[in-house]
């Protein structure tokens, strides 16, 4: 009898040894792991805001490329290059202010009510370019659209039949535009002239 409740006592204790140990064991893996496991969900929500902050950091370098005083410079017209529109200075036909909130002005002899600059908005897209909005009928839809061209930008309003690119240089100041611009206007072409020469 002693025997059997000694062995009984015996299996009880063992069992409550081995329980303990399980416990033990099972604490110091969860121990273990815990850090473990917050160490990777702390370094994969670290690696996201990094992420997330890198790409707005780009956003915001890309958009300050932007922001400033652009004046054309030049013109493409159907792949020639001119420094006038009919006589009428490059400079007086683009003058653009892109300011760092995405406001702006907008001023051009041919699209600007009383030579005034008009207030537009202007958004950095996903392809780099910037599209510009405003009340003006140029404006029309996203045909307004800006892009790098080396220390420049580029303003593209070609169409299918005809090509008209016009080069912006980033100046301080912009060149003040004469009430009186249209007058510049000449639309003889060198064919005329040719022929009046000819006609002498």
């Amino acid at each position: 009898m002693k025997k059997a409740l000694c062995l009984s006592t015996a299996i009880i204790c063992l069992s409550a040894a081995l329980m303990s140990c399980s416990k033990a064991e099972a604490k110091t893996k969860k121990e273990t792991s815990t850090p473990a496991a917050t160490t990777a969900a702390t370094t994969t929500a670290a690696d996201t805001t990094a992420a997330d902050t890198t790409a707005a950091e780009k956003s915001e370098a890309d958009a300050s490329a932007f922001a400033g005083k652009w004046q054309c410079s030049s013109l493409t017209i159907d792949g020639k290059k001119e420094d006038n529109l009919w006589g009428a200075d490059a400079f007086s036909l683009f003058q653009i202010e892109l300011k760092d909130d995405n406001s702006g002005t907008f001023l051009s002899f041919l699209f600007s009510d009383e030579n005034k600059p008009e207030n537009i908005t202007w958004e950095l897209k996903d392809d780099g370019s910037v599209i510009i909005k405003g009340k003006s009928e140029i404006f029309d839809e996203d045909a307004f659209k800006l892009t790098k061209n080396g220390s420049g930008l580029l303003l593209d309003l070609s169409d299918e039949s005809s090509e008209f690119k016009a080069d912006l240089e980033k100046v301080d100041e912009f060149k003040p535009i004469p009430d009186d611009m249209e007058m510049s206007f000449n639309f003889s072409t060198d064919d005329d002239s040719s022929s009046a020469a000819s006609e002498d």
